[in-house]
């Protein structure tokens, strides 16, 4: 793939202050909360931009980026924006080490960490909508880039040519969907296995009581109508994909817009070229955020890479 210099283009100030604004969103101040002093200078300026500075209070010499997953980084400032954009965007991995001429492990060691960030950022409170719908996919996933040293468990030599319904353990793992009618906004699951007990209780999580459910005939639904949910499905099996149950000539009855976002996240997943299923959450996690949020927004980067030591503003 030829090369376009995107690093060159950029202004290393301007990126260096974008990423100042989301890391320390009050000021720059050391791991302890020690704002730095009007007037500080910093000890050396070779790395400028990004500056070093020896807290008055407390001695810990730190930067902007201490505290992160940038902190012992060598990359510029408009490197770490592009590569914060092919994250948020699904660029795979190889591809964005080629285009901005980085370590394939060094940047997969920055991803993994940054993508559990969006998962522990996740909204996980139930969907205010009075019309849902839900459905699961099975995804392949197996034990990609895990070394098989044991003779009796060889890797595949080939994708799982599996069908149909799976688990976590034979490297199909369920995921598990609700999108709102009214919002248009999603909860996925990576999920263990599509159980009764496991496929009720993320109804449960993701829907207010009392909102109307719809999904195809599954026997792992059956509890949601017990739940305080009114519950419609549709039956797959009869060639049954939208019904009309109210007479009003409007088919109401369906799960189409959940079985059309997992068109999407089958698409988003499709460039990595296989993920190892201890990761498959994360992935998920990056298309449901893309799905809601639909443009990356300041919070959005501060939730995925702040320190843990700054106070986010509410």
């Amino acid at each position: 793939m030829i090369r376009f210099p995107l690093t060159d283009l950029l202004d290393q100030q301007e990126c260096y202050n974008f990423l100042l604004e989301i890391l320390h969103p009050q000021s720059l101040c050391c791991p302890y909360g020690h704002f730095l002093s009007a007037g500080q200078c910093p000890p050396m300026c070779d790395r400028a931009p990004i500056l070093d500075y020896r807290c008055r209070e407390c001695g810990t010499v730190f930067n902007a980026f201490t505290g992160t997953v940038w902190a012992s980084t060598h990359y510029s400032c408009a490197k770490i924006i592009l590569i914060l954009r092919g994250l948020t965007q699904g660029i795979p991995t190889l591809q964005l080490a080629d285009e901005l001429d980085c370590d394939y492990g060094t940047l997969l060691n920055y991803r993994h960490p940054i993508q559990a960030a969006a998962l522990r950022c996740l909204d996980r409170s139930p969907l205010v909508d009075t019309a849902t719908e839900g459905d699961e996919m099975f995804q392949n996933a197996g034990e990609k880039g895990d070394p098989h040293r044991d003779p009796t468990d060889p890797p595949r030599t080939r994708a799982n040519k599996q069908r149909g319904r799976g688990t976590m353990a034979n490297d199909r793992p369920p995921i598990q969907g609700v999108v709102g009618r009214e919002t248009g906004e999603i909860r996925l699951t990576v999920c263990e296995d599509t159980r009764q007990v496991t496929i009720q209780s993320e109804v449960a999580s993701k829907t207010e009581e009392g909102a109307t459910f719809y999904s195809d005939e599954s026997s792992a639904y059956y509890p949601v109508q017990a739940s305080g949910r009114p519950h419609s499905t549709v039956c797959h099996s009869q060639q049954e994909y939208a019904r009309d149950e109210d007479g009003d000539g409007v088919r109401e009855v369906h799960c189409n817009t959940m079985e059309g976002i997992w068109t999407g996240l089958r698409n988003f997943l499709r460039p990595f070229r296989g993920v190892h299923k201890g990761y498959l959450a994360q992935y998920v996690a990056m298309f449901e955020w893309a799905h809601n949020l639909k443009r990356v927004t300041r919070g959005f980067l501060q939730g995925l890479i702040s320190p843990p030591f700054i106070q986010l503003p509410t």
